[in-house]
C-alpha cells in the first residue's frame, strides 16, 4: 500500500524521483524519503507527513550529480508514523525501499543476531537480511537468497554501496520497468513515469531486474526475455486539467467513461463478445472489497430479481472472507473478481484459490497491466483510466456499469427479455453522458451547508437503493470523516431509529418505484422524530412537498443504470460536504488507494 520509485538514467535523479513519486502518492502519504547514489556513497533523505515536506528538506542539499536512486511513499503498517521507520532503509551496504507486508519477519529478525535495528518495520529487516549474504560482488545472489526466507508480499527498490546499479523485484505485489532512451524506470505503477515514457515491462514474481546503462532481468538467476509492451495512458489523464480537486475531475469523467463502456461492450444493438456469457454456468461467485463489492451487489440484486428460475444463482463475497469459507467448485462455477487496481490482496488470493481449484475466472479491472488482469482466465477492462482520488467515484461507476451489462446479457441469454425490449433499455444506456451530465450541474452547496457540521449521518433505502446506500455512505464517511451508516428502510424501526433525534440528517434514496410508498412512510417515520430529511429521487417518483427539506431529484433512466445517475448526485454531495469541512478530499486520512496488504 506503499508506492516505490527507481530511477538510473542521465537526468538529475532527485528531480526525476521526486516527480514520479507525486504520481504515487495516493497509494500512502504519511512519510516519504530518497535514497541517491553520491560520488559511490549513498545519501539517505527521509521525512514524515506529504511529499512537500521531503522536498522542502531536500532543496538543502545540492544532488544535481546524481543520476540513480530510489524513494517510498508510505502507508504505514508496521510500525509508527516517524523517520525511523520511514524508508529507505539502510543496513550495512545495503539500502532499499519496500512495499507489502512480510509476514515472517519476526522469524527473520531471530537469523540476524549481528545486527541492531532502528525501526519497527519489517522493511529494515529485508534489507539486513539481503546484505548478510551479501559479499560485495553478488548482487543478484544475494537477492535471490534473501528472498528465499521470505513469507509475504514485497516490491523492492535496491542499492549496493561501491555499486552505481539500481535492482528490483516483486511478489504478490507490482513493480514496472519504465523504458526510455537512456534510462530506466522502477515503479509500483505506470502511472509514475507517464511523464517520461509510455513504454514499460511487468516484473512478475521473483524476477531480479538489474539497471546499469542498460537492464537485465533473472529468474533463479538465469536470463528472461521479456516483450516491451506500450501503454495508451497519457499524462493528462492523471493530472488534474485545471479541477480543484482529483475527485471532482473524476465524477465529471463518468460522462466520458459511459461513452467509452457503451462502445467497447455494446455494438449495433448487441452485446460485444468480449462480454462473459455467464448463461454458461449455474452459480456466480462475486467477490471485491469495499466500492467494489458494493458494485457487485448490483448484479446480485438484479440476478435475484429477473434470474431465479433459470437453474441459476449468484453470490457476492468480501474479498477478505472468501478464502476462509467453505465452497464447492465444478465447471458450473465462475468467479468474478472486482478490483480498480487489479492489486488488491485478499481478492488476488482469493482469485489464485480459485485458480487452483480449476474454475473459470474473470476480472473487472481498470489497470490491464495488473496480476489480476495477467492471472484471470477472462478480463473486462473497465476503461476509466487513471484514478488518482483515493476515495473511487469513477472506478466504481465502471464496475457497477459492467455488473448491469453482465445481467441484462444473462437476461437475453436467458429469454427473460426479448430483442425489442433490450433494444429500449440499450437506447437509454446511450442517453446515460447527457443525464450524468444533468446530475452533475445540479445544486449540492445549499444541502452540504446544511449537514456538514453534523457528526452522525444516515442512508436509507429500498430494493436495490439499500445497495446505492452502502456506496453513497461509504463515500461520505471517506472523505469528510462524517460517521455515517446505512439501513433497509424497512428496519428503522427495528432498532435504528433510536439514533434519530432533532436534525439528524437522513438522507433517502428513492429509486425503486415498486417500494416507494413503503420507504415514504419509513422517511414520515424519521421525520417525526425529528430527522433532517434529504431525499434523492428519479423524477418519477413523487412526494410531499413537506417530506423534505432537501430534494435532489435525478432524470429517469432504466433500472439498470438508474442507480448510477443516483450514486453520482450522492458522489457530489459527499464531496461538497468535505470541502466545507476543509477535509484532504483527495488523500483521506488512514487510507491508500491500491490495498496491497491483507
Amino acid at each position: 500500500m506503499c508506492g516505490i520509485v527507481g530511477y538510473r538514467g542521465k537526468k538529475n535523479a532527485k528531480d526525476v524521483i521526486i516527480s514520479c513519486l507525486r504520481m504515487l502518492e495516493y497509494r500512502g502519504y504519511d512519510s516519504s524519503g530518497i535514497a541517491v547514489i553520491e560520488n559511490k556513497k549513498i545519501r539517505v533523505i527521509k521525512s514524515v507527513g506529504r511529499i512537500d515536506e521531503l522536498d522542502k528538506k531536500l532543496s538543502r542539499y545540492d544532488l544535481s550529480s546524481c543520476t540513480c536512486g530510489i524513494a517510498h511513499t508510505r502507508w504505514a503498517t508496521h510500525g509508527k508514523v516517524n523517520e525511523e521507520n520511514a524508508h529507505p532503509h539502510h543496513v550495512g551496504r545495503v539500502t532499499l525501499v519496500h512495499n507489502g507486508v512480510i509476514e515472517n519477519y519476526k522469524e527473520v529478525e531471530k537469523k540476524l543476531k549481528d545486527y541492531t535495528f532502528k525501526s519497527e518495520t519489517d522493511s529494515e529487516r529485508i534489507c539486513a537480511l539481503i546484505d548478510s549474504f551479501y559479499d560485495g560482488n553478488n548482487e543478484i545472489e544475494a537477492i535471490n537468497n534473501a528472498i528465499s526466507l521470505l513469507k509475504g508480499s514485497y516490491a523492492l527498490g535496491i542499492l549496493f554501496d561501491g555499486n552505481d546499479k539500481l535492482y528490483g523485484v516483486k511478489k504478490d505485489t507490482p513493480l514496472v520497468l519504465g523504458i526510455n532512451t537512456g534510462e530506466t524506470f522502477l515503479a509500483s505503477d505506470i502511472s509514475a513515469f507517464l511523464g517520461y515514457t509510455n513504454e514499460y515491462i511487468v516484473l512478475d514474481d521473483n524476477e531480479i531486474v538489474e539497471i546499469g546503462d542498460n537492464f537485465n532481468i533473472y529468474y533463479n538467476n538465469k536470463p528472461v526475455y521479456k516483450t516491451i509492451e506500450y501503454t495508451d495512458y497519457s499524462i493528462e489523464e492523471a493530472m488534474k486539467n485545471g479541477y480543484e480537486h482529483y475527485m471532482l475531475k473524476e465524477i465529471n469523467e463518468q460522462i466520458d467513461i459511459s461513452r467509452k463502456l457503451y462502445s467497447k461492450y455494446i455494438h449495433d444493438g448487441e452485446f460485444s463478445d468480449k462480454l462473459i456469457d455467464l448463461s454458461k454456468y449455474k452459480r456466480i461467485d462475486f467477490i471485491g472489497c469495499g466500492s467494489a463489492y458494493n458494485a457487485s451487489l448490483i448484479a446480485k440484486y438484479f440476478i435475484d430479481k429477473y434470474c431465479t428460475n433459470v437453474n441459476f444463482y449468484c453470490n457476492c463475497y468480501i474479498a477478505s472472507e472468501y478464502r476462509y469459507t467453505n465452497h464447492y467448485f465444478d465447471k458450473d462455477v465462475l468467479a468474478v473478481f472486482v478490483s480498480q487496481s487489479g492489486e488488491t490482496a485478499d481478492t488476488l488470493a482469493s482469485l489464485r484459490m480459485c485458480n487452483s481449484e480449476g474454475i473459470d475466472t474473470v476480472a473487472i479491472v481498470n489497470v490491464l497491466t495488473s496480476t489480476m488482469a495477467r492471472e484471470a482466465k477472462y478480463v473486462l477492462p473497465m476503461l476509466a483510466g487513471p484514478e488518482i482520488c483515493v476515495a473511487t467515484t469513477k472506478g466504481y461507476f465502471s464496475q457497477s456499469y459492467i455488473c448491469s451489462l453482465l445481467v441484462l446479457n444473462l437476461m437475453y441469454k436467458t429469454k427473460k427479455i426479448d430483442k425489442e425490449k433490450l433494444l429500449e433499455i440499450l437506447e437509454e444506456y446511450k442517453k446515460l453522458p447527457e443525464n450524468i451530465e444533468k446530475v452533475i450541474n445540479k445544486d449540492y452547496k445549499t444541502v452540504a451547508k446544511a449537514i456538514y457540521k453534523c457528526e452522525d449521518v444516515y442512508y436509507i433505502g429500498r430494493g436495490i437503493d439499500i445497495y446505492s446506500s452502502y456506496e453513497g455512505s461509504l463515500k461520505l464517511k471517506e472523505i469528510s470523516y462524517i460517521h455515517s451508516e446505512c439501513f433497509g428502510a424497512g428496519e428503522l424501526k427495528h432498532g435504528p431509529i433510536a439514533l434519530i433525534s432533532k436534525d439528524t440528517p437522513v438522507i433517502a434514496l428513492l429509486s425503486e418505484f415498486a417500494v416507494s410508498e413503503k420507504t415514504i412512510s419509513n422517511i414520515y417515520e424519521a421525520k417525526a422524530r425529528g430527522g433532517l430529511i434529504i431525499t434523492i429521487r428519479k423524477e418519477s417518483i413523487n412526494i410531499d412537498k413537506d417530506l423534505s427539506k432537501h430534494d435532489i431529484v435525478v432524470p429517469l433512466t432504466n433500472e439498470f443504470i438508474q442507480n448510477l445517475l443516483i450514486m453520482v448526485a450522492c458522489q457530489l454531495l459527499s464531496y461538497e460536504v468535505a470541502k466545507l469541512r476543509k477535509c484532504d478530499i483527495d488523500k483521506p486520512r488512514n487510507l491508500s488507494k491500491s490495498v496491497t496488504v491483507e
